[in-house]
């Protein structure tokens, strides 16, 4: 939640980068990460909802193949389509 958090004036790259660490560490935690993000992407809050896509790339971007298939499994796409349809 502090990656996200909507006190957060931009992306806090520090704490991006300690979860990636995590995750390269800990690959079997990438299944509660990405369910909290993606329960990030549910919040109303537009802010929040960008932090979270920023966190979803950095860790896509830096980690492995665990978070590519927790991003996959958890439907995190069918969130973000979501989000669209509610901004049209």
């Amino acid at each position: 939640d502090k990656a996200t958090s909507d006190m957060l004036i931009g992306p806090d790259w520090a704490m991006n980068m300690e979860i990636c660490d995590i995750l390269n560490h800990d690959p079997g935690q990438a299944k509660d990460v990405v369910k909290a993000i993606k329960k990030r992407l549910g919040n109303r809050s537009p802010k929040v909802q960008l932090l979270a896509l920023t966190v979803l790339e950095t860790i896509v971007k830096n980690c492995g193949v665990a978070v590519h298939q927790q991003v996959a499994e958890k439907d995190v796409l069918h969130e973000m389509v979501k989000i669209v349809k509610r901004k049209v």
